[in-house]
């Protein structure tokens, strides 16, 4: 069977009774547009009649719409059609995002783009500047005339017919197109609709965005494959107004939604309780978190906040995926709730999983459903027994084809053998343990800092540097090293800072406090208390080195949006690495160890990070510190489960 089949059979089924609802906030009023299963399988069928006249087959489309009905119709005609669908979002003003289409378009090979009327002027400006236009044609699908649904015919299709690419969002490379069949979209989305029960109907809610992992298969697809409605907006609407998630959830029923951690947290933070006032939640029944690490206090925090509305624990639904096993690898069953435990940070340290009463707190990321989990030794390639953190090593029928004409790299991520000659595996590149069936991710092994023999994640670094004061936001922590130096890496958390929280004045309009300096480390700092942002920066150092018992840490403030991220909103710390050595990042104050500055003079082209920081802040010596004993008490409360994408990053 294929994907096609699959939606034509539920189209047949349930007809105009089941549908797609999308939903847009105008000034607090919620305005929607329907398209039924039979509606949706007709526009499918003639945008697969017309793809089929331009002899599409097999061929890349690039799929550039806004978040709507249109795009979810385009993507099945790809499908429909044999056409090689290729989701990815609209390139802004941004220049990463734009450089991000145009690489997708030269790697893909592209030579159509489907948009909407309202995006076809722009992007067809775009394609010419960049001197596209000659081999690449932009089409409104919104504005064609299509040939009727009756004149399209079912190319062949079977199982290991190639679907469509979901490009990495790069948190840890440059974008790859993972190539993911028929096959392997209908596994997965059986998977899912394991996890959430097996229903026959059902109401799903999201906002998530559609040229994600997480967006297309687990909230888009997965309705028209059990046979569900679906009610979702877009994802600007949420940002602006998370409330909008909480409504359409009461108003609508929902029992199933999708989102990552950071959305469920930005939901408590900016929610207010006017606008819970007669909301009920109590219909919910599944809410999975994954693409990131998931936090206790996020867990907590909603159950606290809307727990009065009918947000129960038990809604929780951690889960752990990649784009390169189409979406989810394990979940957490419906109605189970997440399994919250503690484990001794030295131990884990040493790559042991030691449960304990008081600790470090992890998530579990639930069990495979179908699918393959092993631990295995990354080095030896020996299996690791429970309890033991190693790399997670994944087989089954969610694991993609491979990456688009990148032959040496799917070998090195699709075909692991453990040391006895078991495989084809796909190794994550996710560090992580098993223990009573349940899995918990630990981190990347690429982001692993090593310190004095001690293996430090960098996500409880971040966690607890977030939680010393209300104006600190995301961070980024990594090791610096001189290339010909000793082995131990030095710690350096990157920390945003935001300005109208930082306690102290409005700053000094000379710019008195921040020391001298030009540039983009000058500009960043108009306008800041200089004496706040150092303490800020010291006490952070200070908090972290006596927490981790590192000797060796620096603290660079920077503004909000300095820590780089994907356009999935995870984390880029190597790409933040990058910019603190060239000199790059809007950095508003630095704390350096003098060890640090030594290993940013030996790595940086020309001593550009030194001259920027220094710009910005002083160089000393770290605080004396405590013993490794206390890493527990300060990465207490981090939740590391589902970083939803891995291996040289995903699509989530």
């Amino acid at each position: 069977m294929s994907f096609v089949q699959r939606v034509r059979a539920q189209a047949a089924r349930h007809g105009h009774e089941r549908s797609y609802t999308f939903v847009e906030d105008r000034a607090g009023e919620l305005s929607e547009s329907r398209l039924t299963f039979a509606g949706l399988d007709a526009r499918a069928r003639s945008l697969g009649a017309w793809l089929a006249r331009r002899r599409m087959e097999d061929r890349t489309v690039l799929l550039l719409h806004p978040a709507g009905l249109e795009f979810l119709a385009v993507f099945l005609g790809c499908l429909y059609s044999r056409a090689v669908a290729v989701p990815s979002p609209l390139p802004q003003t941004d220049p990463r995002a734009l450089e991000r289409a145009a690489g997708i378009i030269k790697d893909a090979d592209i030579r159509l783009v489907l948009t909407d009327a309202a995006h076809h002027g722009p992007l067809t400006a775009w394609l010419r500047e960049a001197g596209l236009d000659g081999t690449v044609e932009c089409v409104a699908t919104d504005a064609l005339g299509l040939p009727g649904p009756e004149e399209w015919t079912e190319p062949e299709i079977g199982p290991d017919t190639l679907a469509y690419l979901q490009y990495t969002s790069g948190s840890t490379s440059e974008p790859r197109g993972v190539m993911i069949t028929h096959a392997n979209l209908l596994h997965n989305e059986n998977e899912i609709w394991r996890a959430i029960g097996s229903p026959t109907e059902g109401v799903g809610v999201g906002w998530l965005p559609h040229y994600h992992d997480m967006g297309l298969i687990g909230m888009l697809l997965q309705p028209v494959y059990a046979g569900g409605d679906l009610y979702f907006a877009s994802p600007v609407a949420f940002v602006m107004r998370p409330a909008l998630w909480l409504e359409m959830i009461s108003r609508y029923r929902a029992e199933y939604t999708v989102a990552p951690n950071f959305a469920y947290e930005w939901c408590a933070a900016r929610v207010t309780d006017a606008q819970t006032a007669g909301l009920d939640l109590s219909s919910l029944k599944f809410a999975l978190n994954g693409a990131e690490p998931v936090r206790t206090s996020t867990l907590r925090t909603m159950v606290r906040r809307f727990g009065p509305i009918g947000f129960g624990e038990r809604v929780w639904a951690p889960a752990y995926g990649m784009a390169e096993a189409t979406l989810v690898i394990t979940a957490t069953p419906v109605g189970r709730g997440p399994t919250i435990r503690r484990f001794d940070a030295a131990a884990l340290e040493r790559h042991e999983a030691v449960p304990a009463g008081t600790g470090v707190e992890l998530v579990g990321c639930g069990r495979p459903v179908t699918m393959t989990v092993d631990v295995v030794d990354p080095e030896t390639r020996e299996r690791l027994g429970e309890g033991r953190v190693g790399e997670i090593w994944v087989r089954g029928g969610s694991v993609a084809r491979g990456y688009w004409q990148r032959d040496e790299a799917t070998g090195v991520a699709f075909a692991g053998r453990t040391a006895s000659g078991e495989g084809p595996f796909l190794r994550t590149g996710d560090l992580g343990f098993l223990l009573d069936g349940e899995l918990y991710v630990t981190g990347r092994i690429k982001d692993v800092i090593i310190v004095k023999g001690r293996n430090l994640y960098p996500q409880d670094l971040e966690e607890a540097a977030r939680g010393v004061h209300p104006a600190l936001g995301a961070a980024a922590a990594f090791g610096v090293e001189p290339e010909d130096g000793p082995a131990d890496e030095h710690v350096v958390v990157v920390q945003e800072v935001r300005r109208e929280r930082l306690g102290g004045s409005a700053g000094h309009a000379d710019g008195s406090g921040h020391g001298g300096g030009d540039g983009a480390a000058g500009d960043a700092r108009d306008a800041w208390d200089g004496d706040a942002v150092a303490g800020m920066a010291r006490r952070v150092q200070g908090e972290l080195a006596r927490a981790f018992g590192v000797g060796s840490l620096s603290v660079v403030l920077v503004e909000r949006g300095g820590v780089g991220r994907t356009t999935s909103g995870k984390i880029q710390r190597s790409r933040t690495r990058e910019l603190l050595l060239t000199g790059l990042l809007p950095v508003v104050h630095a704390e350096l160890a003098a060890a640090a500055r030594d290993a940013l003079d030996a790595l940086s082209a020309a001593g550009t990070a030194r001259d920027a920081l220094s710009a910005a802040g002083t160089v000393r010596d770290a605080p004396a510190t405590a013993g490794p004993a206390a890493a527990g008490a300060a990465a207490g409360g981090t939740g590391r489960a589902a970083p939803g994408g891995v291996q040289e990053g995903e699509g989530g």
